[in-house]
């Protein structure tokens, strides 16, 4: 049997498709500024030819990459009736993919659908994020005024902060001013960012420093550089007042290394607070270097190097520029729009460049870059320090030095960093036996012979827990400990909250005075089904409730005053456990 003619026409232009898809990349500069390219337009042609989705991706993909950065590309020959056909297609990421390279060739059309996308609030909240990822990258000239009403949009805000840096209006500082105080520490950074992204805002950014809207302390040292990589007296004037100076000789750096060895190595009453200090390196370090799985990319992975040697620790934080790997030297960008980028540069050619800041990465079209400067400074900053109280160097420095990972210490800022609906991100436990399906935490096991937790990130003193629990089926035991902490051999020793057949409700200590409150809160339960249950820890005073019903109302002068939360799964018979609706609030 002969193949039919639609089989025919796909194996005459795979091997043309493919043949123009290779030029077409191998040489992105060819594609001209002032007329149709040639590649492109046969590439749409091919496109406007094939109802193969798989197909149609390949080449779309090749297209992207090879225009990737690029904007007001001429739209090629047949474009509009192909931007058409694909917006049609049954495949999601077809239809991603098409419209991307439209804002590429300037097309009103996508414009237009992107923007009501992103407006749309009952719209599923991926396709609102890659609307809003979308319209940045084309650089939209309407899209401020719709990302300002995204700053009182917790889902969508950080993104939102970020791409406001690329709009000069001067609406954009006290819009973000008057959110910060409710912003996470991620979305700070990226406010921060923004405001020093340009003279105009920074002016602004400083004297709301001076005025105490935004604390001194906030103001991190990358931050700071970025301030000074504007290259205005004014603010430079500024920055040294409100901030600080940064010592730039050997000799004075000699002096701060020996001053903090002096303050690190003298013994005090108080112990090093290794919660503290990790809280501390979430907000000042982690956005760059990864530390026990944790962390950025933009500097170097830092689990492996010789923290524990107190003069290599300080050596590299006060004095980052010392040695510097040709990797991590810093560029500062000047654009057309007269913003200010500071970051790595890690790809250039005629088209686009790519930089790497210490919050997103950028790659921006060639004709929006003015200037190019390569530092002799490193990606890190200097001045690490010069914010931080005594203790909370201190914490800082231990926790650097510590040879294992240890649990963050709750805070208003990072509370969102508890669970983050997707996976496991922070959490320890064995990934045989749990895992993350739909926003729920699931424990299964078909049984065990001792006890398994998944235990949590963040390290609470006085604290309220919400969720919703399942135990599936009301078979096996599982439960929700608190104020815990965890050992090296993966056992966790502290209070447990009781889920299961005749022990719903009640109160244990894993490993210490056993069962702390007998009384049952079965009756408050509906079997194999999701039941609200509340955990409250204030001071000395223990309280659980069972779908708003109290079980435990306990004074435990005793009891442990702090640490982790972690889930259970019982030694003996098949479980499965869920759990949802994480929300953890601070009550001190």
């Amino acid at each position: 049997m002969l193949p039919n003619s639609r089989i025919m026409k796909r194996l005459f232009l795979l091997p043309l498709a493919t043949l123009l898809l290779a030029s077409f990349l191998s040489a992105p500069a060819s594609v001209s500024a002032q007329g149709g390219d040639e590649a492109l337009d046969a590439l749409t042609q091919v496109l406007g030819e094939i109802d193969d989705p798989a197909f149609q991706l390949d080449i779309l993909k090749g297209m992207g990459d090879g225009l990737k950065g690029r904007r007001n590309v001429p739209m090629p020959k047949g474009w509009d009736a192909l931007e058409a056909k694909l917006a049609k297609s049954e495949n999601a990421e077809v239809r991603r993919l098409a419209q991307s390279l439209a804002l590429i060739f300037g097309s009103k059309r996508a414009l237009a659908g992107l923007r009501q996308r992103l407006a749309d609030g009952a719209a599923p909240l991926a396709e609102r994020q890659s609307a809003l990822a979308s319209l940045v990258s084309a650089k939209d000239p309407e899209l401020v005024a719709a990302l300002l009403p995204l700053l009182n949009d917790r889902a969508l805000r950080g993104k939102a902060l970020s791409g406001l840096a690329s709009y000069a209006d001067k609406g954009i500082p006290p819009a973000i001013l008057k959110v910060y105080a409710s912003l996470n520490t991620s979305e700070k950074r990226a406010a921060l960012s923004t405001l020093a992204s340009r003279a105009a805002f920074a002016r602004v950014l400083l004297n709301a420093v001076a005025a105490k809207q935004i604390p001194t302390r906030d103001l991190s040292a990358d931050i700071v550089r970025q301030l000074r990589d504007l290259k205005q007296d004014d603010i430079n004037a500024t920055v040294a007042k409100v901030w600080g100076v940064v010592r730039e000789s050997p000799g004075d750096k000699l002096k701060e290394i020996e001053k903090y060895t002096k303050l690190i190595t003298t013994k005090t009453k108080r112990q090093p607070d290794l919660a503290h200090g990790r809280a501390l390196f979430a907000r000042t370090c982690q956005q760059c270097h990864t530390l026990y799985g944790v962390g950025g990319k933009v500097g170097p992975d830092i689990t492996g190097s010789n923290r524990n040697d107190l003069g290599y620790t300080l050596h590299n934080i006060l004095d980052p520029n010392a040695e510097i790997p040709n990797d991590y030297r810093t560029s500062s960008i000047d654009t057309t729009d007269d913003r200010t980028i500071t970051g790595i540069v890690t790809r250039q050619d005629s088209q686009t460049v790519t930089i790497v800041t210490q919050n997103e990465t950028l790659t921006l079209a060639r004709g929006d870059v003015a200037d190019i400067q390569l530092s002799q400074l490193s990606m890190m900053p200097e001045g690490l320090l010069a914010t931080f109280k005594p203790n909370d160097v201190r914490d800082l420095v231990a926790y650097l030095r510590h040879p294992s990972q240890a649990p963050m210490l709750a805070l208003p800022e990072n509370l969102d960093s508890f669970f983050n609906g997707k996976d496991l991100s922070g959490w320890s436990g064995n990934p045989d036996l749990w895992s993350v399906e739909n926003g729920e935490i699931v424990g299964k096991s078909a049984g065990l012979k001792k006890n398994e937790w998944l235990v949590g990130p963040l390290d609470l003193a006085d604290f309220k827990l919400s969720l919703q629990v399942k135990l599936v089926e009301n078979k096996g035991n599982s439960g929700i400990q608190f104020r815990s902490k965890a050992r090296p051999n993966g056992m966790v020793d502290g209070y447990q909250a009781d889920v299961g057949k005749g022990w719903w409700g009640k109160l244990y200590e894993e490993h210490g005075r056993a069962l702390l409150w007998k009384e049952s809160g079965e009756k408050h339960v509906k079997l194999g089904e999701w039941n609200r249950y509340e955990v409250v820890a204030k001071g000395a005073k223990v309280q659980t409730f069972i779908n708003g019903n109290l079980c435990v109302d306990l004074d435990d002068p005793k009891g442990a005053k702090r640490g982790i939360i972690a889930f259970q799964l019982h030694s003996g018979g098949p479980t499965e456990v869920r759990f949802k609706d994480l929300k953890v609030e601070l009550l001190d």
